[in-house]
């Protein structure tokens, strides 16, 4: 619902970010999910929102209606859009847990998943925060700190 796409090799029509696209049921599933492909979208196929919809959904606007509410709506897109860049580090850093990491920077990567995966979950307010305090730049780092171990790996 979130992204906008254009018509093209991926997608057989515009559309607009925020809205709807025209195969979403009522119970917001994609009707078509099963012949995506065959019916001209290899790019919905092939998109992996890494869990940040469901999770947006379930923990952090539950059971709210954004349909017909455009301020909903922004607000869950924003989450959304945050909550995606924070799954792809939850994916980098489970990664790394197959490199060979020292004690170190096997606690450096825990205590970062910890922060990208808190407890309580994520909320709309918690979300913005840790973008604003730079949680993201705060991944990169530790990341960066482990290239010693993936050249050893």
């Amino acid at each position: 619902m979130a992204p906008g796409f254009d018509a093209g090799g991926d997608f057989a029509f515009d559309k607009r970010a925020l809205a709807p696209c025209r195969h979403l049921g009522p119970d917001n599933l994609c009707r078509i999910h099963e012949t995506l492909e065959d019916q001209g979208f290899p790019g919905c196929a092939r998109f992996d929102c890494k869990g940040a919809g469901p999770y947006v959904m379930r923990h952090v606007f539950p059971r709210k209606r954004w349909r017909k509410d455009r301020e909903t709506l922004e607000a869950i897109a924003e989450a959304y859009r945050r909550m995606r860049a924070i799954c792809d580090m939850i994916e980098l850093f489970r990664v790394a847990e197959k490199l060979p990491l020292s004690p170190a920077q096997e606690t450096a990567r825990q205590g970062m998943l910890d922060r990208l995966l808190p407890d309580p979950a994520w909320t709309a307010d918690t979300l913005a925060q840790a973008e604003a305090t730079g949680i993201l730049s705060d991944a990169r780092a530790v990341l960066s700190s482990f290239r010693d171990a993936a050249t050893r790996g």
